[in-house]
């Protein structure tokens, strides 16, 4: 061994200290870099050298540069990621909704409902007061003015996480485009050798658009030899080498809603999901504000058709001369519960009273039973037999317009109209002689026949015939109480509060799964920080062992020098 070759070997070991101080440095300098992996040199010894009998070293030799991963406890932290980003969506939707409700406040939907019903007791006092009634008139409206506008922030909420699912697909493919060129640039970096440095930099660059990804969807991946890496999205691949598939948002419209799903592009298929934020979009917008929006539509149609039920067989203080129903049928000679109105009539009669004034100011009432035949037998009602039995009534005139609506008109100035007694439902069904009009939360509002002062005399405050009493009334004051049969015995009431219930309950387990996933992900960033984080009091000492390595090297190579003067001199 020569005095050139040990000068070879301090040459060698002084270009590996400077490259470990090089990577130190780099891993100082990106201490606080957000997704930056410590680095390390890996040494080894160079090959031996034969001299005679003897196998001496060549010094060191660097194999690679490599990241600091723990490739396993990577995967759990996205996958944590992945369930977190899902559940902080779902909680923030159960959160607007406890904003839309404003319970215990003073504009809150139960204080609509109480100040409605409250201000019936004033007609069930005092039936003969006008204003008493108008009064009824206005809180209505504003109670049904207020389901339709909680029903439109929900839908605006629902709307809202619909046109998030779309963003995210744009997101997912960008994300999986930069994982592809990453994949090409690290496999052309590393060369697809084991013992080549790892491309750090470009590494972390990939992890960020990785866990990025798999806050989105929920994703598996795979490192192959030669670098790059393989996703997989519900046992589909999204990214394989250099190759990717792209997603795309499909919109379909129905109920005046827009539904987004994110489907792969080239065969169609729906992505296969069960967490990261597209996940919670779908489940948020699908079973937590739709499902909302569908118990608000539920109890408004509650309220409308039950309601509307009690009212319809009451009398106001004055009749009726022209009415015509709300709702109209598709086709007038189709059997009455399958023509196509909201509510469905059922089997039973009602009563169709016509008051005519004398010449002496006396009132005569005529009462005649109106059969509503629905029991499935041939010769069931439709409207256009309905309207028949209704024009064969002395002092009617009854027919149905050419939008499938009921019209009933009294002959002459003298003699109006009202109902009572409605068994099977169908007043409320076509809307005649109700108060509320829709369907649901979205449609419902106060019948125009009620609209103005003049009108509120209508408001059917008595019953049996009466126009100046208040049994009808003292049934609607209590109606929000009532046990309902479409309800299996529970009350609007009941309905209202299991709507609440569900919104804070649903509310309360949400946050706290959000919050145990929260910690759960945290306490995985701890543990992969510990591995891949940059600790500066060890990079300190890495430093200075290679700080006194190179020293030694350089002493090294002093005293070879020495030794070369001594032997040029001799």
């Amino acid at each position: 061994m020569s005095l050139f070759g040990s000068l070879q070997i301090a040459s060698n070991a002084l270009q590996a200290t400077q490259i470990g101080l090089h990577v130190v440095g780099n891993n100082i300098a990106n201490a606080n870099t957000p997704g930056f992996i410590r680095e390390e040199v890996v040494y080894s010894p160079a090959p031996v050298q034969k001299f005679g009998r003897l196998t001496l070293g060549l010094g060191v030799e660097i194999d690679a540069i490599v990241q600091k991963v723990d490739r396993f406890l990577s995967e759990r932290t996205r996958n944590a990621a992945s369930d977190r980003a899902g559940a902080e969506v779902q909680s923030k939707a159960y959160a607007d909704l406890e904003s839309l409700l404003n319970e215990l406040t003073d504009t809150d939907l139960s204080t609509g409902l109480t100040g409605f019903f409250n201000s019936i007791d004033g007609i069930a006092d005092a039936p003969a007061d006008i204003s008493a009634r108008n009064l009824v008139i206005g809180k209505g409206k504003t109670l049904a003015s207020d389901l339709r506008r909680l029903s439109t922030r929900a839908v605006d909420v629902r709307n809202e996480l619909d046109t998030r699912l779309g963003n995210a697909a744009e997101e997912i493919n960008q994300l999986s485009e930069r994982i592809r060129v990453l994949n090409l640039r690290i496999a052309t970096s590393e060369g697809g050798s084991a013992s080549a440095s790892e491309a750090g930099g470009l590494r972390s660059e990939r992890n960020a658009a990785v866990s990025r990804l798999a806050e989105l969807v929920d994703i598996t991946s795979a490192e192959q030899p030669n670098g790059s890496l393989n996703v997989s999205v519900g046992g589909d691949f999204l990214v394989f080498d250099a190759l990717r598939r792209d997603v795309k948002a499909v919109t379909e419209s129905g109920d005046g809603l827009n539904t987004t799903t994110i489907k792969f592009e080239d065969n169609n298929k729906t992505l296969n999901l069960s967490g990261g934020e597209v996940f919670g979009l779908t489940t948020a917008r699908d079973e937590i504000v739709g499902s909302f929006v569908d118990s608000v539509d539920a109890f408004a149609a509650t309220l409308i058709n039950e309601f509307n039920k009690v009212y319809s067989q009451g009398q106001g203080a004055i009749g009726f001369d022209t009415l015509t129903s709300v709702n109209g049928v598709s086709d007038p000679d189709a059997v009455l519960d399958e023509a196509g109105l909201d509510f469905t009539p059922v089997n039973g009669s009602f009563q169709l009273l016509v008051y005519t004034e004398g010449a002496d100011g006396t009132v005569s009432t005529d009462v005649t039973d109106i059969n509503v035949d629905l029991n499935g037998i041939d010769g069931d009602s439709s409207l256009t037999t309905l309207a028949a039995q209704l024009d064969r009534i002395s002092g009617i005139r009854a027919s149905v317009d050419n939008v499938g609506r009921l019209s009933l008109a009294a002959d002459a100035r003298d003699t109006t109209f009202a109902f009572a007694d409605d068994s099977s439902g169908v007043l409320a069904a076509l809307g005649l002689n109700t108060f509320f009009t829709g369907s649901d939360a979205r449609s419902i509002n106060v019948n125009q026949e009620l609209d103005g002062v003049a009108n509120a005399a209508k408001f059917a405050a008595a019953r049996d015939g009466e126009t100046e009493g208040n049994d009808n009334a003292l049934q609607l004051s209590a109606f929000f109480d009532r046990e309902l049969d479409v309800l299996g015995g529970a009350s609007l009431a009941d309905q209202y509060d299991e709507l609440i219930n569900e919104v804070v309950t649903g509310a309360t387990i949400a946050s706290s799964v959000s919050d145990g996933l929260k910690v759960f992900e945290a306490t995985l960033q701890g543990e992969e920080q510990a591995i891949s984080g940059v600790n500066i009091d060890e990079e300190a000492i890495n430093m200075i062992q290679l700080q006194r390595t190179y020293q030694a090297n350089a002493r090294l190579v002093q005293t070879i020098s020495e030794m070369l003067d001594i032997l040029v001199n001799i």
